[in-house]
């Protein structure tokens, strides 16, 4: 039989251990708990975040939306032309303003506010200050958001462009639109595509009486203009 004292060192052996065990229970309680904090603050701060980026994202949207709203109101006035009347502006706006963020959309809005800019058209001419003639315009906007079209000696640049793009039958807004005119091709940036009551709306400008405008392309696809087709463009974030 064991002796007294063997058994009382045994007692205190198991008694040491039963604390030891519940003090590691207690820490790693502690510990998680303290770590269920942390990860309770990290996603209080991403929920926080996540917040303000919505908020950032619809103040974005109201400002875009304000901003085009704009434009078409002040195009009612009779001293501004840019904006072909037969253009159901409030749905063109819809469309742009549901479009997803990117280059896409950026070369549409960038082909939008220089429209306001009240640039002549100049036959030849590649310079914001001093004019565009029609693919020059479109070549300048899609340099602007990273597309770049290569000019080549004794060519024109409406061929150059209609070869560089693939011809497409469904067209996205942003690309481009090529008519068969009478020194030469010309071409618009689709701003929206239309459907079954609506025609397709492009930007762009026809002739020094039609400097750079907001028009339905139903108005230029006639027997004096024919449609050449849509090219598609691939934007560098596709």
């Amino acid at each position: 039989m064991k002796s007294v004292e063997e058994l009382k060192k045994a007692s205190f052996r198991s008694g040491l251990l039963s604390l030891l065990g519940f003090l590691i229970v207690i820490a790693s309680l502690g510990y998680s708990a303290y770590q269920l904090q942390g990860l309770e603050n990290i996603l209080a701060d991403k929920q926080k975040t996540v917040k303000e980026l919505n908020d950032k994202i619809r103040s974005l949207s109201t400002t875009q939306d304000s901003i085009l709203e704009f434009l078409g109101s002040v195009t009612g006035q009779d001293n501004i032309s840019i904006l072909d009347s037969s253009v159901d502006w409030q749905k063109v706006k819809q469309d742009i303003i549901q479009m997803p963020a990117g280059k896409r959309k950026d070369a549409i809005l960038a082909a939008i506010l220089l429209a306001w800019k009240d640039i002549p058209f100049i036959m030849g001419s590649d310079k914001l200050g001093s004019g565009f003639d029609s693919p020059r315009f479109l070549k300048y906007v899609l340099m602007k958001v990273g597309v770049n079209v290569r000019t080549i000696a004794g060519e024109r640049l409406s061929d150059t462009m209609m070869r560089s793009f693939n011809k497409t039958d469904k067209p996205l807004p942003g690309d481009l639109v090529f008519f068969k005119g009478q020194e030469g091709s010309f071409g618009f940036i689709l701003a929206a595509t239309g459907d079954d009551k609506t025609a397709p709306v492009g930007i762009g400008t026809l002739q020094k009486i039609a400097p750079l405008q907001i028009i339905s392309l139903r108005n230029i696809n006639t027997p004096y203009f024919p449609l050449i087709g849509y090219f598609h463009v691939k934007y560098p974030d596709e």
